[in-house]
């Protein structure tokens, strides 16, 4: 299966509509920070229901890649609909379908970056886009400090660059990171804008996305001597890494060390009390959740008790499995868990057919994703850059993407070629 060669039209659509879901610019100018969560900001969402609407009608001009892509995942099918459909047990249901409709516009820009661009293409796409708002960044907190720099009482001088809030600039930072390590090029080329961005993540003081790069770098690591040197099927790899996640997690969390090594309160800046707090307001409603986004900030009754415990006002769980869990309860849990099982069992076997370095980045991608979404939220999040990102890696590993076939023919062919014993090769 061949994939048509994306265009400049692509790039540009696709591009700018990521750079829109990001937050940067739009949110900053727009106030995100500041609007009523439940009635939304007219100028900031019709800003970007214009970008979504370019993308609607681009995917409907090249339909059929786009029909096959929105197929193959069932758990990010049932999620969507899920979604859609929580409007109808929804205390607010507008606002779970406006939130739903915005998840809606940022999967179909992972569709988009999945089937118009090659693994290759689309990690060159985004390494000019991150470095964009790297630079940007730079300039809006030297030259524009009303706005790149923050004046919260809570991050006072940390940096927020072009995004509204500095854990927006570290996130990116660190996903830029990531993406430098398997861009081709000259290590030397590359330097300096790993300088950048290590600027960008100090002065954001954002500890997540270090710990999390730090861990997708030491598992992928990990990875390749299993599966090279002692010779561990796939299978095997990804249940043992998974389970050591897993452990490292539930021990580093429970006694500090984590929060200690970042730098970060015992209850890391107030999350542990939150998701405390969270766990009896999500079994009253275990199933299927308070609809997908319209549980915080008054959207139901529940969330005034939360707040209360806690004494401030969350925007959300700061925690994607528990995120979802609020949302769409444990039926909405399942799925998302199944989307990450899936994604990543099939990006360690894009890994293992590997002809490039660039077949690692979809794995590392996964695992990065996967520790930030234990102190952000990256799972199904509305109006949110790394969901598209996510989603575009995922289906491209999947069985029946072009990037997946292309790496199988040509593990297949490397095998077969060294099979070949010499007789047979020059005969």
């Amino acid at each position: 299966m061949n994939m048509e060669t994306n265009t400049k039209a692509d790039r540009i659509i696709v591009g700018s509509a990521a750079i829109a879901i990001s937050g940067a610019i739009l949110s900053l100018f727009f106030g995100e920070q500041n609007l009523d969560y439940v009635n939304g900001a007219p100028g900031y969402e019709a800003a970007l229901g214009v970008f979504y609407a370019i993308a609607a009608i681009w995917a409907i001009m090249h339909r059929k890649q786009i029909q096959p892509a929105l197929t193959r995942s069932r758990p990010l099918a049932a999620m969507i609909v899920l979604a859609l459909l929580s409007a109808l047990w929804a205390e607010n249901p507008a606002l779970a379908l406006r939130r739903a409709l915005a998840v809606c516009g940022g999967t179909l820009i992972g569709v988009l970056l999945a089937t118009r661009f090659t693994n290759a293409e689309r990690l060159h796409l985004l390494g000019f886009i991150l470095r964009v708002l790297a630079v940007g960044s730079l300039i809006f907190a030297v030259f524009l400090p009303r706005y790149g720099i923050s004046s919260d009482f809570r991050y006072l001088g940390a940096w927020n660059g072009v995004f509204n809030q500095k854990n927006g600039l570290g996130a990116y930072a660190g996903l830029g990171c990531l993406v430098e390590c398997f861009l081709p090029g000259r290590l030397r080329r590359k330097l300096p804008w790993f300088a950048l961005y290590l600027l960008l993540l100090i002065k954001s003081s954002s500890a997540s996305p270090v710990a999390a790069l730090l861990g997708a770098w030491a598992i992928v690591l990990v990875f390749n001597r299993l599966r090279r040197r002692n010779k561990l099927s796939v299978r095997a790899i990804v249940i043992s890494v998974s389970t050591g996640i897993a452990a490292c997690l539930a021990v580093g969390l429970g006694t500090g060390l984590f929060q200690a090594v970042l730098g970060r309160s015992a209850d890391l800046t107030g999350r542990a009390e939150l998701w405390s707090a969270l766990i009896p307001v999500i079994l009253l409603h275990p199933f299927l959740g308070y609809g997908y986004g319209a549980f915080w900030s008054g959207g139901s009754q529940e969330y005034y008790e939360v707040a209360r415990r806690i004494h401030w006002a969350p925007m959300f769980a700061h925690n994607g499995f528990l995120e979802i869990m609020v949302s769409l309860g444990f039926v909405g849990l399942f799925l998302g868990l199944w989307f990450l099982i899936e994604g990543g069992f099939y990006a360690a076997l894009m890994a293992d057919f590997r002809q490039s370095p660039q077949d690692l980045f979809p794995l590392a991608l996964v695992i990065y994703y996967l520790l930030r979404n234990v102190t952000e939220v990256v799972l199904l999040y509305h109006n949110n850059l790394d969901w598209a990102v996510f989603v575009a890696t995922v289906l491209s590993v999947l069985p029946g993407s072009p990037d997946r076939e292309r790496a199988l023919e040509a593990a297949e062919a490397e095998k077969a070629d060294q099979a070949m014993s010499p007789t047979e090769e020059f005969a």
